[in-house]
């Protein structure tokens, strides 16, 4: 398998403080990551570290084997998506306009689509089953619609790593499920995946591979079936959890409410 990441002992953040201390992560094609954590103990932030959205002060990260400051980024974007957390509504665009968008990296020197471009864009629509936003105006469209497009385009600009900011928020659980089903089905295709996400199930259900933050630090990391542990996430989010094991082999986790509630210090 090559290597698509190497994060080596990060340390970043966003002032004189860092938010990330000392991570490292190799992320190779064929595998998806999930990032798991509470809120704010820095996964956004070690995307953008990668992205070089914000100066690390410590440690290095290599993309395809190419220290990350060797990228120019119309290069890099061949390479690498962003799905991001957050989307303005892109006034005056329709859905097949904004994942349109993802093929900008590959196109020419006036940067006009062609048809196979727009047969491709129409193509990850329908597979995500949100074929009915092509013609429907971005500002016209619920914060999920929006989530769906923003991985439509990501997947539309055929990368070799992707990465996604809790791709799931403001889905409903059908769209969760799928999603996730469409990175995946990539990533068992050769493609390498890291996923910011808030549900651990989701995690156990779709990753390969899971990295634990707690406090800017990794708690744990490694395939998924050795990383998701009760014991592991219950010293990652500071509450008792319930594990249990489905007929067909899965393995579930819930908060344990009622007294007995560890303290997250």
């Amino acid at each position: 398998m090559d290597t698509l990441l190497d994060i080596q002992g990060l340390s970043a953040g966003y002032g004189p403080v860092p938010v990330l201390h000392g991570v490292d992560c190799t992320v190779r094609t064929g595998e998806l990551w999930a990032v798991l954590g509470p809120n704010g103990t820095g996964k956004s932030t070690l995307l953008r570290g990668v992205l070089g959205g914000l100066p690390w002060t410590r440690g290095g990260i290599q993309l395809l084997g190419r220290e990350r400051r060797e990228w120019e980024a119309r290069a890099l974007a061949q390479q690498v998506a962003w799905v991001p957390q957050t989307f303005e509504a892109a006034e005056g665009f329709s859905g097949l306009e904004l994942v349109l968008m993802g093929r900008s990296p590959h196109l020419g020197l006036w940067g006009l689509t062609s048809a196979s471009d727009e047969a491709l864009a129409r193509e990850v629509l329908a597979e995500l089953g949100v074929a009915y936003l092509a013609e429907r105006s971005c500002e016209a469209m619920s914060g999920g619609e929006r989530r769906m497009l923003l991985l439509a385009r990501g997947l539309a600009q055929q990368p070799k790593l992707l990465l996604l900011d809790e791709p799931t928020a403001f889905l409903d659980v059908a769209h969760q499920v799928g999603a996730l089903e469409r990175v995946r089905m990539r990533v068992d295709a050769g493609l390498g995946a890291v996923a910011v996400l808030h549900d651990v199930n989701l995690a156990a259900a779709f990753a390969t591979h899971v990295l634990l933050l707690r406090d800017g630090r990794v708690l744990a990391s490694g395939p998924a079936t050795d990383v998701l542990r009760r014991e592991r996430l219950e010293a990652l989010y500071g509450v008792p959890m319930e594990m249990a094991s489905a007929p067909s082999g899965a393995r579930l986790f819930a908060p344990r409410a009622g007294p007995g509630r560890v303290s997250r210090t």
